[in-house]
C-alpha cells in the first residue's frame, strides 16, 4: 500500500506557500474551485429548485437556501460573449496576483512581529510582493488567455482562434476598467492546524443575502430561467494540450510562484505534481510488461477462457498472487439485446444530422427508445425537462455548444443512453454507449 499523501495546510496553501508544490496545488484547487465544483453546484442547485421566481420569493421571506448566495453570485458574474470572458480572466489575474499580495502585506506588514519578538516574516513564510499586469509577458497572457478559454468552456461561449491572437486579446483589454484597490479588515488565517471551510455551510451575512436577492432579481428581470443557462462543469484532464487545463494551472502556479519569489517548476513537472503521478520504477515496469506478454501469447495462441489471470503484484514484500478472470457482465435489455461494458453502438449520419435524427435512426437500427441524450456531464434532451423538446431539431454540433472551433474526430461519443450525469436527478438504468459519426466539418463542438 502507498504511503498516506501529506496534507498541505490550509493557510500555506491560501497565504503562505513556500515551495513550489504549494504554488501546484493552489492552482490544481483554483481549477477544481471554478471550473468543476461551483458549475456542479450551481446546475444542482437549479435541478432542485426549478423556478428562479419561487427561489426569490423564498429569499426575501427571509427563508435560508443552502447554495442559494453562491449560486446567485455566479449568476450576476455570467459571461455573455468571448469578451466578457477575457475580462472576468484579466480581473481574476489582479485578485489573485496583485491584490492578494496587497492585501497581505496590508494585514501583515514587513516589520510584524509575533508576542515572543520574532518577526512574521521569517522562513519559512515568504512575503509577497505584488503583480503589475503586462500582456506583453508571455507569462501574463497565457494566464489570461487560458482562464478566458475555461470561462468560455463552463459558460458555452464560443470562440475562434483568431480570438486568441495577441492583437485581439490587446484591443479586448484595454477597455476593461479594473477597479481601484482599496484594503479591507478581513481576518487572515495563520494557523495550520484550521481545514478549509465549506463555503456551502458558511453562514450568509444580512448584507449577502440582500445581494443575492438583487442579483437574482436583476437576472429574473432580463429574461433568466434555469432550464435555459446551464453550465458545463470541466473535468481535468492534464494530458490533453488542447483544452488549456494545464495552460491554465502551469501559468497560475508559475505566478504564484513568482509572487512569493518561489523558483517556478517546468510544463514537466507541474504536470507531474498536479496530475499526482507517481512514476513506476523500471522494476515494476517490465514485470508488468512481461505479466502483459504473457496474457497477449494466450490471446494469440487460441488458449481457452481458463488460462487467463489476472495479477496482483509487490516487488517490496515480495508477493505475486494470480487470480481466475470472471467473465464479463452483460444486462439484458431484452431477449435479443444485451450489452456490457465493452459494447459500442454507432449511427452513421451527415452533417445535418439533428437530435431527432439520431434518436429515430437508434429507434430504427436497435428497436429501442433512448429515454434520454447526455454528452460528458451535459444532457442534450431528456423528455420531460422543460425547453428540450426545441432541441430535437439541432443539428448535432450545435447540440454540444462546447468551445472547440473544428471537429477533429470523426465520431463523437453520446455517452451512456438512458444515463443521466447530472447529480441528483435519477433515470433508467445504464445502457450502451453511443455514436454518431459524421463528415468532419467546422463547427463547435
Amino acid at each position: 500500500r502507498d504511503p498516506p499523501e501529506e496534507e498541505i495546510p490550509f493557510c500555506t496553501l491560501k497565504s503562505f506557500p513556500a515551495v513550489i508544490e504549494h504554488t501546484i496545488q493552489w492552482a490544481r484547487d483554483k481549477f477544481e474551485s471554478a471550473f468543476t465544483h461551483k458549475p456542479s453546484m450551481y446546475n444542482l442547485f437549479w435541478h432542485n429548485h426549478v423556478s428562479a421566481v419561487d427561489v426569490l420569493q423564498r429569499l426575501k421571506s427571509g427563508e435560508s437556501m443552502d447554495g442559494a448566495f453562491q449560486v446567485t453570485k455566479v449568476l450576476s458574474r455570467r459571461p455573455t460573449c468571448w469578451e466578457h470572458c477575457l475580462a472576468l480572466a484579466r480581473l481574476k489575474f489582479d485578485k489573485y496576483f496583485k491584490r492578494k499580495a496587497l492585501q497581505l502585506l496590508h494585514s501583515f506588514p514587513l516589520d510584524t512581529r509575533l508576542k515572543d519578538g520574532t518577526l512574521f516574516w521569517q522562513s519559512p513564510k515568504r512575503p509577497p510582493s505584488p503583480l503589475e499586469f503586462d500582456l506583453k509577458d508571455q507569462l501574463h497572457f497565457g494566464f489570461v488567455v487560458s482562464t478566458a478559454r475555461l470561462f468560455a468552456g463552463i459558460y458555452n461561449v464560443p470562440y475562434s482562434e483568431k480570438n486568441l491572437s495577441y492583437e485581439a486579446v490587446a484591443r479586448v483589454l484595454s477597455e476593461v476598467d479594473v477597479p481601484e484597490y482599496k484594503p479591507a479588515e478581513k481576518h487572515i488565517e495563520t494557523d495550520e492546524t484550521v481545514k478549509k471551510p465549506d463555503h456551502m455551510k458558511l453562514t450568509v451575512s444580512s448584507e449577502e443575502e440582500r445581494e443575492a436577492i438583487s442579483n437574482l432579481e436583476e437576472a429574473i428581470t432580463s429574461g433568466f430561467t434555469p432550464e435555459a443557462v446551464r453550465m458545463m462543469p470541466l473535468l481535468f484532464e492534464k494530458d490533453d494540450d488542447a483544452n488549456g487545463h494545464m495552460d491554465f494551472v502551469e501559468s497560475a502556479s508559475a505566478l504564484r510562484a513568482r509572487m512569493y519569489s518561489i523558483e517556478a517548476a517546468d510544463r514537466l513537472q507541474t504536470k507531474r505534481i498536479a496530475g499526482k503521478i507517481i512514476p513506476a520504477i523500471a522494476t515494476a515496469t517490465a514485470a508488468v510488461a512481461g505479466l502483459v506478454a504473457l496474457e497477449l501469447i494466450k490471446v494469440t495462441g487460441g488458449y481457452g477462457f481458463e488460462s487467463f489471470k489476472n495479477c496482483f503484484f509487490n516487488l517490496a514484500i515480495p508477493v505475486v498472487v494470480l487470480t481466475e478472470t470472471a467473465q464479463v457482465k452483460r444486462t439484458q435489455i431484452r431477449d435479443d439485446i444485451s450489452f456490457s461494458i465493452w459494447d459500442r453502438w454507432s449511427i452513421v449520419g451527415h452533417e445535418d444530422f439533428t437530435l431527432s435524427d439520431f434518436i429515430n435512426a437508434v429507434k430504427e437500427k436497435y428497436g429501442i427508445e433512448p429515454t434520454m441524450v447526455v454528452h460528458g456531464v451535459k444532457m442534450l434532451y431528456v423528455p420531460i425537462m422543460p425547453g428540450h423538446s426545441k432541441r430535437l431539431k439541432l443539428t448535432l454540433p450545435l447540440s454540444f455548444q462546447t468551445t472547440s472551433c473544428l471537429l477533429t474526430s470523426q465520431t463523437e461519443k453520446f455517452g451512456h443512453l438512458g444515463q443521466d450525469c447530472d447529480d441528483g436527478l435519477k433515470g433508467p438504468h445504464h445502457g450502451p454507449r453511443g455514436s454518431v459519426e459524421t463528415p468532419t466539418i467546422p463547427g463547435s463542438l
